[in-house]
């Protein structure tokens, strides 16, 4: 079974001895012996066990090296740290027998000694990241969807799940840590898995979770504001997501050319890299673009020849998403009918623009949509399959960048016919004062209990946009997408968009 984040030690597979494990990574200082033999690599104390390497890195919420001592008198041979060896005397090294290590990048050296641990397991492969603000996990279920097609099995790790054949594990985050990525790439490779395909998260870059991995593709998709609560700025972010190309090796690149960061990252990368857009002369490209309530339908262009595409996808934005896939396809080398085929076997993505239906007269769709740029992408694509109005059901996060809010706002309102406000996972925060900000981007020709209506309360919320519906109408539930819980100060609850929706049109069927 897959292991969840930082919640379980490697499993034992054969001993290592930590002078294999660190060959050639930068060392400052260290106490002990290099020839111990360890069976198990854990970055979580209470995961350690006899024969234990422990790896103390500092965590968003608590700093491993205050567990340094638990790990050790759970059996712990050796541990790897940032902290002066000689801040370290109250554990009783010499003692207890064991290996200290002092290193300037614990991270880094987490993700170095993981894929020795496993031997490799990018190597044994064809892993492919996937990096970008928005179109990593549609991205992810097109390619697998691709090669599914073609017969082959295939793996996917991102934010939905964890899967590989019948096997699916949850996914507490985009991008686990490096151990835990190690070891479902393993995992993987044991059981003959030929692709796997990763979301890279800018969180995960910044971490150096896939620091020591060899990728036979990277795919940047666009950027837009997103995760600034983390990144600080917007220059941080966007370093973030071009570290995938920068500090990582990545043999091939499919970049998005229409968008501004991409057209810089191919003048930074021009050979082996393959580029995709609409606007633009890209080399995968769609032309005759039709976007209809039906889906959309376009010319791909490509160097090997081009194809008449029809797909029940909805927006400008999936036709990139479909550019993207299909470069990824070719430089993998599916044919022109391999790609045709595959993308045409896709109906919907979970919480991607995922349509509810039980025989009402109006269209009801739960999206993931949680960014401006994201939210923008949606209603314009909703717009196309809207005969009246047009319904908007947002709110944004707590303990995330605020710098979103107003704009959320302001696009949500302008954009929507009619727009209810309300709340995502405010977590710590108050839902209201997250409320407040967001209606200050409201422009001042919007009137509440006209253009848009405040509840608190998400399930008031989405009564409300279905009670208002009416035939012709289209209601865009915007925000959680897949997700089935809600994060409030007092808690995690259980909570799906989708299934509160259905309960109200059951109601609404029934009057």
């Amino acid at each position: 079974m897959f292991p969840q984040r930082g919640l379980i030690s490697v499993e034992i597979q054969k001993h290592h001895s930590l002078s294999q494990l660190l060959s050639g990574f930068p060392v400052q200082n260290i106490l002990g012996t290099f020839s111990r033999q360890v069976s198990s690599v854990a970055f979580d104390s209470r995961k350690a066990d006899e024969m234990s390497l422990f790896v103390a890195i500092h965590g968003t919420r608590q700093d491993g090296n205050q567990f340094i001592r638990n790990a050790v008198s759970r059996g712990a041979v050796a541990f790897i740290t940032e902290e002066p060896l000689e801040h370290l005397h109250g554990l009783g090294l010499v003692s207890s027998r064991v290996t200290a290590i002092c290193v300037d990048d614990a991270r880094h050296a987490l993700s170095w000694v993981s894929a020795r641990f496993y031997n490799h397991p990018s190597h044994r492969l064809k892993l492919v990241g996937i990096t970008g603000t928005n179109g990593k996990t549609t991205l992810t279920y097109l390619l697998e969807a691709l090669f599914r097609e073609h017969g082959e099995t295939t793996g996917v790790i991102g934010t939905i799940n964890y899967r590989y054949g019948s096997h699916v594990f949850p996914a507490p985050v985009t991008t686990p840590e490096s151990l835990d990525l190690n070891h479902m790439l393993d995992e993987m490779a044991r059981e003959k898995v030929k692709r796997c395909f990763l979301e890279v998260s800018s969180h995960a870059l910044a971490l150096k979770r896939v620091h020591e991995m060899k990728f036979d593709i990277g795919v940047f998709t666009n950027l837009s504001r997103d995760h600034l609560d983390f990144h600080g700025t917007m220059e941080n972010y966007r370093d973030a997501k071009l570290d995938l190309f920068r500090k990582n090796d990545v043999a091939r690149r499919v970049v998005n050319i229409d968008d501004p960061i991409g057209r810089s990252l191919m003048k930074e990368f021009p050979a082996d890299t393959l580029s995709t857009g609409i606007d633009g002369s890209a080399e995968i490209r769609a032309e005759n673009l039709k976007l209809t309530e039906n889906g959309s339908r376009f010319l791909l262009k490509t160097p090997s020849g081009d194809l008449d595409l029809q797909t029940p996808l909805l927006g400008r934005h999936n036709v990139y998403n479909l550019l993207s896939a299909a470069a990824t396809g070719l430089l993998q080398g599916l044919s022109l009918s391999d790609i045709d085929r595959g993308l045409r076997s896709i109906r919907n993505i979970p919480g991607r623009f995922e349509r509810l239906e039980m025989g009402q007269d109006f269209v009801v769709a739960v999206d993931y949509a949680h960014t401006g740029d994201a939210l923008e992408n949606a209603l314009k694509a909703a717009r196309t399959v809207t005969r009246n109005r047009l319904i908007a059901v947002f709110g944004c996060g707590g303990d995330r960048d605020r710098g979103k809010r107003k704009d959320m706002g302001r696009i949500g309102t302008d954009l929507a016919d009619y727009a209810v406000i309300t709340s995502d996972n405010p977590r710590s925060e108050n839902p209201q004062s997250i409320i407040n900000e967001i209606l200050q981007g409201i422009g001042p020709d919007k009137k509440q209990g006209i253009d848009f209506d405040v509840y608190v309360q998400r399930r008031e919320a989405i009564e409300r946009a279905i009670g208002a519906a009416r035939p012709g109408d289209m209601v865009l539930i915007a925000g959680k997408g897949h997700e089935d819980y809600q994060i409030l100060n007092t808690g995690t609850i259980h909570f799906d968009d989708r299934e509160v929706v259905l309960e109200c049109l059951k109601k609404e069927m029934k009057r």
